[in-house]
C-alpha cells in the first residue's frame, strides 16, 4: 500500500486536550512533545500509522476508554480551511454528512466515510482500510465523537436513540461507556458507525456562512487532482477492501466504481506489472490476518465465506502459500503471541 496521511490538524486536537489536562501534564509531556515533533515537520500531512499508533499510545496511558470520543466531540481544529468551511455551511445535518462524505478523502488517505438512508435509519460508517492499521479504537472514537457532534447539534433529540457500532471488541472497552457516550453501543463490526433516525437529516445546522460555490468547486478541484495522482492499483486495492465484508467482490463493480471499463481497469493494472486476481488474493490475506486477530471466534468455514471462497479447502491452501502455514496454525501461534504480550 502507498502511505497513507492525514490532515496535521487531527492531532492539534489532541494537543489541546493534552495541554488543558493541568493535573497529569508530566503523564502527557512526552505526548506533547511527540506531538509538536510532528506538527514542525512537513504539515498538514501525517502519516497515518504514525497517527493511530500515537493516539492509541495515549489513550492506554489515560485509562479513559472515552477520552478520544471527548476530543472530537471539542474538536476545534479538524474543520478548518476549505474542507470546515464547506461542511459548517451547510443549511441542513443532511447536506452536512453528505459533503463531509464526498470530501473526506481530502483530508484522510486509505479510510472511507459513507451514508446510508434505508428503513428510517441514516448511518454513518468510517473505516480505516488498511488491514496492517489495528488496533484502532481512539481513531475510531475520534472521528465517531466528531460525526457525533453535528448529529447531536442539529438533532438532540434525535440522539437518545442513536446505536454506535465498533470495529473493536467489547473487552478491550470499559463497560461504563455507553452512558459516558450516551448512547447503545454495539461491538465487533465490520466498520465504526453511527446509526440515527433519518429524520434528522433535514434538521437545520448553520454552523457557519454558506460557502458558497467557489469553495466547492475548488475542493472538487482538489479532490479529482487527487484521486488522478494515486495509481490505480492503490485506488482498486482500497475498493476491494471497501467491499471485502461482502464476500462478494466484484471486478465489473469496483471498475464501475473508478470510472473505467472492465478490460481498461485490466490493462492499466497489468502495465503495473499486476492483475486484479492478484490484488484480490492479496487484500484477501490480509484482511484474514486482520480477522485471525481480531475475531477469535470466527470459525474458518465463515472467515472463507466472509472472503468470498466458496470452498473452506480452496481459502485454507491459498492461507498456507500466503502465511507459510495453514490457517489453524496460524491462528494458534497468534493466539500463544497474543498471551505471552499480555503476561508480559
Amino acid at each position: 500500500m502507498n502511505q497513507a496521511c492525514v490532515r496535521a490538524s487531527a492531532l492539534a486536537d489532541w494537543r489541546s486536550t493534552l495541554l488543558k489536562s493541568n493535573g497529569r501534564f508530566t503523564t502527557w509531556r512526552r505526548f506533547i512533545d511527540e506531538i509538536n515533533f510532528l506538527l514542525a515537520g512537513d504539515p498538514p500531512k501525517i502519516d497515518l500509522v504514525t497517527f493511530v499508533d500515537l493516539v492509541e499510545r495515549i489513550g492506554r496511558a489515560s485509562g479513559d476508554s472515552s477520552l478520544a470520543w471527548s476530543i472530537g466531540q471539542s474538536t476545534r481544529y479538524s474543520l478548518d480551511g476549505d474542507f470546515g468551511k464547506a461542511i459548517l455551511g451547510c443549511k441542513t445535518l443532511g447536506s452536512t454528512l453528505h459533503y463531509l462524505s464526498c470530501y473526506f478523502p481530502l483530508v484522510q488517505d486509505a479510510s472511507f466515510l459513507k451514508l446510508e438512508v434505508n428503513d428510517g435509519w441514516a448511518r454513518l460508517s468510517y473505516k480505516i482500510l488498511n488491514p496492517g492499521i489495528w488496533p484502532r479504537y481512539e481513531d475510531a472514537m475520534y472521528s465517531l465523537g466528531i460525526y457525533g457532534r453535528l448529529i447531536k447539534t442539529a438533532a438532540p433529540d434525535a440522539w437518545p436513540f442513536a446505536q454506535l457500532t465498533l470495529e473493536t471488541e467489547a473487552g478491550r472497552i470499559r463497560p461504563e461507556l455507553s452512558a459516558l457516550v450516551q448512547a447503545e453501543i454495539l461491538y465487533g463490526g465490520n466498520a465504526n458507525s453511527i446509526r440515527f433516525p433519518a429524520s434528522a437529516l433535514d434538521a437545520r445546522l448553520n454552523l457557519a456562512p454558506d460557502c458558497g460555490t467557489e469553495i466547492l468547486n475548488r475542493l472538487s478541484r482538489e479532490l479529482t487532482r487527487k484521486t488522478r495522482s494515486i495509481p490505480l492499483s492503490e485506488r482498486t486495492r482500497r475498493m476491494i477492501y471497501t467491499e471485502i465484508d461482502d464476500g462478494g467482490v466484484s471486478q465489473e463493480r469496483i471498475a464501475r466504481a473508478l470510472g473505467v471499463s472492465s478490460r481498461t481497469l485490466r490493462r492499466r493494472l497489468s502495465s503495473e506489472g499486476l492483475s486484479f486476481q492478484a490484488l484480490l488474493d492479496e487484500c484477501r490475506m490480509q484482511f484474514a490476518a486482520l480477522e485471525f486477530r481480531t475475531r477469535r471466534r470466527l470459525s474458518l468455514s465463515d472467515m472463507a465465506l466472509k472472503l468470498g471462497y466458496s470452498e473452506h479447502s480452496t481459502f485454507s491452501r491459498a492461507f498456507s502459500r500466503w502465511a507459510g502455514m495453514a490457517p489453524r496454525e496460524y491462528r494458534r501461534t497468534l493466539s500463544a503471541h497474543q498471551e505471552c504480550v499480555r503476561v508480559i
